[in-house]
């Protein structure tokens, strides 16, 4: 078979890096600050450079551009300064740099054509060809070449790596129609444009950064045609917008498809550069190699190929620039690493089909990939618990991680996100007043835990320390002085506090006013008063806890009615001091129509139970009876929330247990003080189904008994006996039998890997019509 034509064409700009020296290769009078330079290629140079190494094992044939002789590169102007640091010296063989900052140059590109050029007829073209075109910020001072040369090549596939300003110019202008083809027309087709997120909000569209998933994709379909200039980009055939290394968006404006997202669920927008080395000179260039490598000439490839695009580019992310121990190697990507053999599931990488229709009506607002990727909630719960959040049945659900707190719950994840860009801020730069952050949420959700916890994680490295200002235990405010001495002392040692005040919207003992009126100026001016002197707190993160309100908007709307002795100005003035604010769900069910409450408290019960007794988790698999299981997670609610689940799991007898057995619960009595025993243990009893759909198919189980029996030919006598009766005229004792049948569905369902689901339109799923025989065994013997 003839090997793939690849051509780079386009910028292949110069970049100078500097670098530090190594003790003594610079001469006796070395120190630290002693750097050294070299020049290197980045753009088509570097992506030919990519390819070439693994051109044999996918039977490709690289030409690069023309003037990508090193003889040429200290004639060349240069694009941009990298300035590279050490970031680890501990591998024997090699350092490991990262870049420290970017100097861009006035610089203006020039087109280079492959060698040699398929236009000249040099090449034997064939329909699998592929042509990469890297594009230049600003223009080419030779755009002429670059038209003739598009005009007359015919790829089978051309990769268009557009560089701002988007979507501008003659060259384009060329191209937007697509590939030129014999006789002068173009097959729009054939082109695939690939552009960051980050130039496309440069460009003045709005898309969220680093939020959700559901966001960005909601930002996508609602703000992509914004912009009027950009129309011709959008409605071109293939196009792929990169966020970071963590996701792309592929989008085929010429069809009525829906865009489809590509996404790492354990991470956002620009979290996997902040887990490794940053923004590493080539990532953009490692994702255009690992794309061309799979793409087989066809765009037919082109999922398969984003998917693995984004694992070069994340290789390269990971691994950085290294430099070797001889004083004349010059720092280099790791090409063995970044284009080995791509596993996709080293990083794994799911694909959601974007509910455009559902976003652009605005008839869901709370949709989320969790519901959409979720079958049965209960056994994605029940995976949770037994082998973690990453198991194989819960993959693809997005989570946000700080420290130990993991959240899965879409808005829980974006105020967080939210809260943590805020603190990243605050943290980075010096300070003299606290930053406050609100705490909702009903009883038991966690309020304080999530708060310290993802505090603790942005701090990770300083010194820290914890206070805790119970309000609801405090009787005047002049106890607040000691607290605020504290935090000053804490300051004035060099470390970070973190204080978590709860109860700062119930009222001062004896007072009409409420303790947030005494929180306004350390938290406005970062002082307090002691004896008539004001005094600085100096920098804090104050987190305040609500206890009489489950979400921000509730107390907000004291504002419109009473606001609890506070006059309306004053208490405007303590939202104004607000830097942000969170509305925790926590573990309990929040209304008729929340069906994924199970995994929100899936991932607690598992934290809760790896600390409770580790004895319980084998190779990562906690062990635990499936009767217990569904009743910890299918309950709707706990009286106290998370404490009281906390408290049912203390009581347990787990000490030295290897596995959570129905007999380690406290009896229901004692459960009763923590939880509905009653509903407790029907879920424990296996009765999961709500009562509704139980009586339901408890009447239609009945149905098709007596249909089965009247077919079987029955006697007057047989048909007058009080189990062959209509549903309303059949005893209790039967109606119970057709229940406790309909009971048992649930559990015969997941043997072969199906659940029992309210229809759900906008879910697109298909019901199962027909069991296969083998199916229907398997239910069976579960008898």
């Amino acid at each position: 078979m003839p090997p793939t034509n690849v051509l780079l064409a386009g910028d292949a700009s110069v970049d100078v890096l500097i670098y530090p020296a190594r003790p003594g290769e610079l001469g006796n009078t070395w120190h630290k600050h002693m750097l050294r330079t070299c020049r290197q290629r980045s753009g088509a140079t570097l992506i030919s450079k990519f390819l070439s190494y693994v051109a044999l094992d996918y039977n490709l044939k690289i030409h690069e551009p023309i003037l990508a002789s090193p003889v040429n590169i200290q004639h060349e102007s240069v694009k941009s300064i990298l300035e590279l640091e050490i970031h680890d010296d501990n591998d024997p063989s090699y350092l490991t740099l990262r870049l420290n900052r970017t100097q861009q140059l006035n610089y203006q590109s020039t087109w280079q054509s492959p060698w040699p050029s398929a236009s000249l007829g040099t090449i034997d073209s064939t329909e699998k060809d592929i042509l990469v075109f890297q594009d230049t910020q600003g223009s080419f001072n030779n755009p002429d070449d670059a038209i003739h040369f598009l005009r007359n090549a015919r790829p089978g596939v051309l990769i268009y790596h557009m560089a701002p300003k988007l979507a501008l110019g003659s060259i384009w202008e060329t191209i937007r129609n697509g590939v030129y083809m014999d006789g002068g027309t173009q097959d729009p087709e054939k082109l695939v444009v690939v552009v960051s997120a980050n130039d496309l909000r440069a460009e003045g569209i709005q898309l969220s950064h680093g939020l959700s998933w559901e966001k960005t994709c909601e930002d996508f379909i609602e703000q992509l045609g914004s912009v009027g200039r950009l129309v011709s980009l959008v409605t071109c055939a293939h196009l792929v917008v990169t966020f970071s290394c963590d996701g792309v968006i592929y989008h085929r404006g010429g069809q009525l498809n829906q865009p489809i997202l590509y996404f790492d669920p354990n991470c956002i927008e620009g979290e996997f550069l902040r887990q490794n080395l940053g923004e590493v000179p080539g990532i953009k260039e490692a994702f255009i190699a690992g794309m061309v490598t799979h793409l087989g000439g066809s765009v037919r490839n082109l999922g398969e190929a984003i998917e693995l695009a984004l694992l070069s580019s994340r290789r390269l992310a990971a691994s950085g620039l290294v430099r070797g121990l001889n004083s004349k190697d010059k720092p280099e990507h790791l090409v063995p690493h970044i284009m080995g053999t791509l596993v996709p599931s080293e990083y794994p990488i799911f694909k959601l089909s974007i509910p455009s229709d559902v976003i652009g009506s605005g008839s869901d607002h709370y949709w989320s990939i969790l519901d959409r990727m979720v079958g049965d909630p209960a056994q994605v719960a029940r995976d949770v618990v037994k082998h973690g959040i990453t198991s194989s049945g819960s993959s693809g659900i997005p989570t946000a991680r700080f420290g130990r707190l993991v959240l899965v719950d879409r808005h829980e994840i974006e105020s967080f996100r939210i809260i943590s860009n805020v603190l990243r801020d605050y943290i980075d730069l010096p300070q003299t007043r606290p930053v406050s952050i609100a705490f909702f949420g009903p009883r038991g959700s966690g309020r304080s835990y999530a708060a310290i916890e993802m505090g603790r994680t942005l701090l990770n490295g300083r010194k820290i320390s914890k206070f805790r200002m119970d309000l609801t235990q405090i009787s005047t405010p002049t106890d607040l002085i000691p607290i605020f001495h504290s935090i000053r002392d804490c300051n004035l040692e060099g470390g970070f506090p973190l204080v978590y005040i709860n109860g700062f919207d119930t009222l001062v003992p004896g007072s009409s006013l409420p303790w947030l009126f005494h929180l306004l100026t350390p938290m406005l001016h970062g002082r307090f008063v002691d004896n008539g002197e004001s005094r600085p707190i100096g920098r804090a993160i104050f987190f305040l806890g609500s206890i009489n309100f489950k979400t921000y908007q509730k107390f907000q709307n004291q504002l419109g009615g009473s606001s609890r002795g506070l006059t309306p100005p004053r208490f405007e003035e303590f939202l104004g001091c607000l830097h942000g604010y969170v509305n925790m769900l926590g573990p309990d069910c929040v209304g008729e129509h929340d069906r994924l409450y199970p995994v929100r408290r899936a991932v607690i019960l598992r934290e809760l139970l790896d600390k409770r007794e580790p004895k319980l988790k084998v190779d990562g698999k906690i062990s635990i009876d499936e009767s217990v299981l569904d009743g910890l997670l299918l309950v709707p609610s706990y009286r106290q929330g998370i404490r009281s689940l906390k408290s049912i799991i203390s009581m347990s007898r787990l000490n030295g247990a290897h596995q959570f057995e129905r007999a380690a619960l406290p009896p229901a009595g004692q459960l009763d003080l923590h939880v509905n025993s009653d509903e407790f243990l029907r879920y424990l009893d296996g009765k999961i189904l709500a009562e509704s759909v139980r009586e339901h198919l408890a009447q239609n189980i009945h149905i098709e008994y007596l249909k089965k029996r009247f077919s079987m030919g029955m006697s007057d006598e047989d048909r007058k006996r009080p189990g062959h009766q209509p549903w309303d005229q059949l005893p209790e004792e039967f109606r119970e039998s057709a229940r406790a049948h309909a009971d048992n569905i649930p559990r015969k369902l997941r043997l072969i890997s199906c659940f029992l689901a309210e229809k759900q339109d906008h879910m697109h799923r298909k019901p199962v019509e027909e069991f296969s025989p083998g199916e229907i065994e398997v239910s069976d013997c579960s008898n």
